[in-house]
């Protein structure tokens, strides 16, 4: 699934590569995609032929490309999403739901592998646009909503929750996943149960400015999310973690800090952490 900055560099290489184009063709090979927007695929279709693209905004991994007439063109890449730019003649490969041709010549398909799909798309009326999304309203996104490191700890108060938790959490962050919440706490080197309430000013600024290190960090090594990136971005061709990583998937590696194994911790059934049993506490 994407995290907040390989979500943040597919937004800006939309905003680059699609807006001011009309969509001319649209063709759905997968119609479970568009539920539960659209009945049919020419509900679908009629919507979204013709219309010109004027912006692209996210609310955490879900695309919003805001349409002409009021209506939004909302993109939710699921678990193994992935967007492409094609040339408008190009064949959607098997994996591809959906095929869009622009007016001005290229495409773009949106596919994903596997049985389960979980890609959603579909066209709404653009002030039903951020409910339709399914994000919370109450979760903060720290590369769009940019709280100071004062508002944040504030919200991390009047939380009150174990961290690892806390950040992975979609109601309270969005876009911090296994991966990227175990990044920042290795950066900000805290313990994953640590209760947010407890955290004194200096470790508050420390949390902030590494989860802020860590969101850049991942956008630069996410390359091209329309062209160049697969839809799993953390780990290299052999399995091993990408090398942007310091601890998610690294059990038994050394730390890069302080040379440690790197452990791996069982929270709960689906959910685990990559730690540093001694630099981070």
């Amino acid at each position: 699934m994407l995290e907040l900055p390989e979500a943040e560099v597919l937004r800006r290489d939309l905003e680059r590569e699609v807006v001011g184009k009309r969509a001319k063709d649209v063709a759905v090979q997968t119609p479970s995609v568009l539920k539960p927007w659209h009945r049919t695929r020419k509900e679908f279709a009629a919507l979204l032929e013709g219309r010109r693209i004027a912006a692209v905004r996210r609310r955490g991994n879900v695309m919003l490309l805001e349409l002409d007439d009021a209506l939004t063109w909302l993109i939710e890449p699921g678990a193994q999403g992935s967007l492409h730019l094609e040339t408008a003649t190009a064949t959607p490969g098997a994996d591809a739901h959906v095929a869009v041709a622009f007016a001005t010549g290229g495409a773009l398909h949106l596919s994903e592998s596997g049985k389960e799909t979980t890609l959603r798309c579909g066209v709404v009326p653009s002030e039903e646009a951020d409910d339709a999304s399914g994000v919370s309203r109450d979760a903060l996104d720290l590369l769009a909503d940019t709280p100071t490191w004062i508002e944040f700890g504030r919200y991390l108060m009047a939380v009150d929750e174990e961290l690892k938790l806390l950040l992975s959490d979609p109601k309270r962050f969005l876009g911090l996943g296994p991966v990227y919440s175990d990044e920042i706490l290795w950066e900000a080197a805290l313990r994953h149960d640590r209760m947010s309430s407890t955290l004194t000013p200096q470790e508050i600024r420390r949390l902030y400015r590494a989860a802020h290190e860590v969101l850049v960090a991942g956008m630069k090594a996410s390359g091209s999310a329309l062209e160049d990136a697969e839809p799993d971005s953390f780990t290299e061709e052999d399995g091993t973690a990408a090398g942007h990583l310091n601890v998610f998937g690294r059990e038994g590696l050394p730390c890069p800090r302080c040379r440690t194994p790197i452990e791996k911790v069982r929270l709960r059934r689906g959910l685990s952490t990559f730690r540093c049993p001694r630099c981070m506490g």
